[in-house]
């Protein structure tokens, strides 16, 4: 019988070694695609993610390329108006609104 959530050949030699002991349990197809998407998310096959899932680990996803690359850009353009600040080239006027935004940033980060 093949397995229910194996969609990848498994690992060898020393990703699989100590794990000799194999769980098979029946889900919905609904669960099964939800839980292959968030072990895709994470960047984990689906038996490390419910490996750690069960074993109550945190599991992070990990942030898009497109995003990253977006953050990348407002942190170089942060430095710039930094900069600009520092020498005195930049009106007191935006640094509030600047900081708002800085700070909603974060947030959503977080």
């Amino acid at each position: 019988m093949e397995p229910l959530l194996s969609s990848k050949p498994a690992p060898s030699g020393e990703e699989n070694a100590g794990k000799e002991q194999h769980i098979n349990m029946r889900i919905a197809a609904t669960d099964k695609c939800a839980i292959e998407a968030k072990a895709k998310r994470a960047g984990l096959s689906v038996a490390d993610y419910m490996r750690r899932a069960a074993l109550g680990k945190t599991i992070v996803e990990r942030v898009p390329l497109d995003l990253r690359r977006e953050l990348g850009a407002v942190g170089n353009n942060l430095n710039q108006l930094a900069r600009l600040a520092n020498s005195g080239k930049l009106p007191g006027v935006g640094i509030e609104a600047l900081n708002e935004l800085v700070e909603r940033l974060l947030k959503t980060l977080r």
